[in-house]
């Protein structure tokens, strides 16, 4: 039998830190859930400035010039 003093047993009692240890270098789901949303509410406001903002026009047209090319394949084994 051992006549010193009892070790504590929990990690509390050995002054560590409670709760799962994480590998450096990693974020919480909450912080990453967070900087999501942030990065959304960002996109869209930016997103609305670029479209014009609160005079926006009421109609929006795509003028593209590019030209029309039509491929003929023909059909294999004829």
């Amino acid at each position: 039998m051992s006549t010193g003093q009892p070790q504590p047993n929990t990690a509390r009692a050995r002054g560590e830190r409670p709760g799962p240890e994480r590998p450096p270098g990693t974020v919480r789901r909450s912080m990453a859930i967070a900087v999501a949303i942030a990065t959304l509410i960002i996109g869209g406001v930016i997103g609305y400035f670029a479209a014009g903002g609160p005079d926006a026009p009421t109609e929006l047209q795509v003028v593209t010039n590019l030209p029309a090319v039509t491929v003929t394949v023909p059909a294999a084994g004829r």
